[in-house]
């Protein structure tokens, strides 16, 4: 056929490469794109567009803006290719904290006026975009637009050009994620409030804060809270961030020095962090009424940069000392705050502006709560387990000594029983004896309601020299003088919490030998696994 009629076949041939060329052509002009994208800064106060626009300009050849902290005011020069006249496209800058932007066009003057806003300081209803979760910027066909940045927020700002229908699909994905987020971890924060109620364990309360304020935190820069229930409040947007993250590491801290008893365990570093939450409390009110965000960056993230590996140390050390229960909470707890260490060196510009890291910490919370459940339960069990072998070495320690208020014998000579005494100091001494005075002394007497008793003033007593009473402590009753000490003190407590209940706990503290309610209640609660207050509430119930 297309020999007979090779004209005809040509033209056919033609008019196809046409269509195909105009299709193609169409396509691209449907996409958004930018066809110019330049930056450049100026000091803080020259806010006048029309001379901002006549100076030179960079190309920004990156999808987003990273100049760290910055006073000067950031200029963008931009103008979208060519796209469909039914089309909508915008640039939104994907950052929630970006404090005030401001987007000029050029009149037929040539003057450049102010053709939008948005911003962190803008209630909503003044966006020139107010249904988008982020500061954007509608672009015009064949239009240049002169944006000015002013932000007290760390600039560090991911950008994208997307279409109308591209951005209502993000939007509405992310407000979907983001409520089965925030539901996950406000069901996490009822459940440690619930039985912080029913078990009047203070570990669940420091738990569940800590959960709620990390949560806030997380939907005032990664979700759409901020849109839907701020949307007329944007002092609470710009100042709820810091304030809460204040009140995460205050939180965050104190469950962490309950759940390791960092007071027992490492009192120094204790000190530590009680330094750390009475800095993070005040913070948390100076977060609410002042606009230093870049002093609370800059010290939130020197804290955590320390305040991370230590708790990593302090853990991963105590697990090496034998405390097993800690395994969970160390694999858990360490991968969130690595996440968050990642996520720090990112803030401090030490990593390149890549969003993986941006979004390190909101993917690995909720692993940290799903497996927090196994770790509290070891660290139960663990507690328990514990107790119970220090209850039946008082027991024994009890026994031994009533047995020699019975019958004071003369004692035979010590036979050394722990390597440590080889060389003993009680060889010439009636151990027997002994005993059965530190029994007197302690049943009779109750000598264990001497706030400053300690084991040099009984040793006094006694007529020995500390070392031989402490001898006599490990080899005779197989325990220590504090251990022994602290046990007649809360059995005497427990009796006077059973028996007084018209005594508060402090005078009930001062009553068996406590010198602060603190001391008495840390003693209480490693002995019993209840604190005072918890125990005389289950023995009235």
């Amino acid at each position: 056929m297309c020999r007979s009629n090779y004209k005809a076949c040509l033209l056919i041939l033609l008019l196809s490469i046409s269509a195909c060329k105009s299709s193609n052509q169409a396509e691209k002009e449907a996409d958004c794109s930018f066809e110019t994208l330049q930056i450049r800064t100026t000091l803080s106060g020259e806010r006048d567009p029309n001379l901002a626009f006549s100076q030179t300009f960079e190309d920004l050849n990156q999808p987003y803006i990273d100049l760290g902290y910055t006073d000067r005011t950031i200029w963008i020069k931009l103008q979208s290719k060519p796209f469909a006249a039914e089309k909508k496209c915008y640039m939104v800058l994907e950052w929630a904290t970006l404090t005030n932007i401001d987007f000029f066009l050029e009149t037929d003057a040539g003057n450049w006026n102010l053709y939008g806003q948005a911003g962190a300081v803008l209630e909503r209803s003044k966006w020139k975009v107010a249904w988008l979760d982020y500061p954007s910027i509608p672009l015009l066909r064949n239009k240049e637009i002169l944006v000015r940045i002013n932000t007290r927020s760390l600039v560090r700002i991911p950008f994208f050009i997307l279409s109308e229908e591209e951005a209502i699909n993000k939007t509405n994905d992310r407000t979907m994620y983001t409520s089965f987020y925030a539901g996950f971890m406000l069901a996490i924060c009822l459940f440690s409030l619930f039985f912080f109620f029913t078990l009047k364990d203070q570990i669940y309360l420091w738990y569940g804060g800590y959960i709620f304020f990390i949560t806030m935190n997380f939907s005032l820069m990664y979700s759409s809270a901020p849109r839907i229930l701020l949307s007329e409040t944007p002092y609470w947007l710009n100042h709820g961030f810091f304030f809460s993250q204040a009140l995460t590491l205050f939180f965050g801290v104190a469950f962490f020095r309950e759940f390791v008893d960092l007071r027992s365990t490492f009192p120094r570093f204790d000190k530590i962090a009680i330094a750390i939450l009475i800095f993070a409390a005040l913070s948390s009110i100076a977060a609410a009424l002042s606009d230093w965000n870049q002093l609370f960056s800059g010290v939130f993230s020197l804290i955590y940069m320390i305040w991370i590996p230590a708790f990593l140390i302090v853990t991963i050390r105590m697990l090496i000392q034998g405390q097993k229960h800690l395994l969970t909470f160390v694999i858990t707890w360490g991968t969130f705050y690595s996440a968050a260490f990642v996520y720090i060196l990112w803030i401090t510009r030490v990593l390149q502006p890549n969003p993986i890291y941006f979004y390190l910490p909101v993917w690995a919370l909720p692993l940290e709560v799903i497996f927090f459940a196994a770790s509290i339960y070891e660290r139960y069990k663990s507690i328990d387990s514990r107790r119970k072998i220090l209850e039946i070495e008082m027991k024994t320690a009890v026994d031994r000594l009533s047995e020699f208020s019975l019958k004071p014998e003369k004692s035979q000579p010590s036979d050394g029983k722990t390597s440590k005494y080889i060389r003993s100091k009680i060889h010439n001494t009636n151990v027997n004896q002994i005993l059965g005075e530190i029994e007197r002394l302690f049943t009779q007497e109750m000598i264990f309601k001497e706030e400053n008793l300690s084991l040099a003033t009984l040793a006094t007593r006694l007529e020995l020299n500390p070392h031989q009473l402490s001898e006599i402590c490990n080899t005779q009753l197989n325990t220590t003088f504090p251990r022994l000490l602290s046990y007649y003190r809360i059995q005497h407590s427990i009796h006077l919490l059973k028996e007084k209940s018209e005594w508060n706990i402090l005078e009930i503290a001062y009553e068996s030998g406590f010198g602060s309610k603190a001391a008495f209640n840390a003693e209480f609660k490693r002995i019993t696994g209840r604190t005072p207050k918890q125990f005389r509430i289950f023995e009235l119930t």
